[in-house]
């Protein structure tokens, strides 16, 4: 089931988001809600969030650091927001929160249409992925690999890298490289990296698309852009 939050003040706006919604995703469950507290305050969960930035009391913006900051101490995985504002100024601070999309007012409803059917893809995708779980010091996660960016050794234990969290886990590369399987491979004896985050290489070097750059071992070259090139031709294909 998909589910949507939207989140703003001016009640014409809300109304009209809501029926976009509605008559792109006629399936998704939609949830109106005029402020940032009330949302915050509310009990609802969801694969995507729509969030107006300026808005009386709290802004968007504040409403999503509150919301990933609450969700993260149960599980690292977040809703796609889409901002939706009138004002361009707030695109860079709105980015440090890692956002799905940054749309202006007055809406292009083709592009949001595009937008919001990309987000519900990414969503359908992680209902047939299964997470897998750890535990750390203090709490019990689920993750789905999809999520994950690349994995680096610490000693006995492994940092999971996400989009914008990390977890200490107790466990090994060689169990990790057997647990994630073939969409994964071992650049490095420190890094187990995502190949479905992967925006280029060259003969030592792998960039994500995030920016991150991991060390290839030159002897692994030939056989990682095997494993590459079979990746691509199985998600591609």
């Amino acid at each position: 089931m998909l589910r949507i939050g939207i989140c703003d003040d001016d009640p014409h706006m809300l109304n009209y988001l809501s029926a976009l919604c509605t008559k792109i995703l006629p399936e998704a469950v939609i949830t109106e809600y005029r402020s940032g507290m009330e949302i915050l305050s509310s009990a609802g969960s969801f694969e995507i969030i729509l969030m107006d930035v300026r808005m009386e009391g709290m802004d968007g913006l504040n409403v999503i650091k509150r919301l990933q900051s609450r969700i993260s101490k149960k599980t690292p995985n977040f809703p796609s927001v889409i901002f939706i504002t009138a004002y361009d100024e707030y695109v860079f601070e709105a980015l440090d929160l890692f956002p799905f999309h940054y749309l202006l007012k007055p809406l292009d409803e083709e592009k949001f249409e595009r937008v919001l059917k990309r987000a519900a893809e990414k969503h359908a995708k992680k209902e047939k992925e299964e997470a897998v779980f750890f535990h750390t010091k203090t709490r019990h996660l689920h993750i789905y690999p999809s999520d994950i960016y690349f994995v680096e050794s610490n000693l006995r234990k492994a940092i999971i890298n996400l989009e914008h969290a990390h977890f200490e886990v107790y466990s090994t590369m060689a169990e990790l490289e057997k647990l994630f399987g073939n969409s994964f491979f071992r650049c490095h004896r420190g890094y187990l990296v995502n190949l479905g985050k992967v925006q280029s290489y060259d003969r030592e070097t792998i960039t994500l698309v995030n920016g991150t750059r991991l060390i290839l071992t030159k002897t692994k070259y030939a056989e990682f852009v095997d494993a590459y090139m079979r990746y691509l031709k199985i998600n591609e294909g």
